[in-house]
């Protein structure tokens, strides 16, 4: 199995950076106004994700999907890949030394 996130140099982008430099500004909202079509009770979550200070969560997954009529997987593989790059990059020497372990012979 190839470890597709050894190659990463940057982290993969947060999903906050895809909410504020394609949703928000494709579909005219602010982030108040996306809380508001979410049914959040104040902004701040929406706020602290566009600012990538917060991770998608399992409910923002399914709020956002439902809102922009997506899959709360999208959401939560951005989440994940963001996640699994920066581990990957911050971890790089350990996981180079770790060999991959050879099945026994039946």
């Amino acid at each position: 199995m190839i470890n597709d996130y050894a190659h990463f140099e940057t982290p993969a982008p947060h999903p906050g950076e895809h909410l504020r430099e394609d949703f928000l500004p494709g579909y005219k909202l602010t982030a108040g106004a996306l809380a508001r079509a979410m049914g959040l009770k104040d902004r701040t979550r929406i706020e602290r994700l566009v600012r990538e200070q917060q991770p998608v969560t399992a409910d923002t997954a399914l709020r956002l999907g439902r809102v922009f009529n997506t899959t709360p997987e999208f959401w939560l593989n951005l989440q994940s890949a963001h996640d699994l790059s920066k581990a990957a990059i911050a971890a790089r020497a350990e996981l180079e030394a770790i060999r991959p372990l050879e099945a026994a012979a039946a």
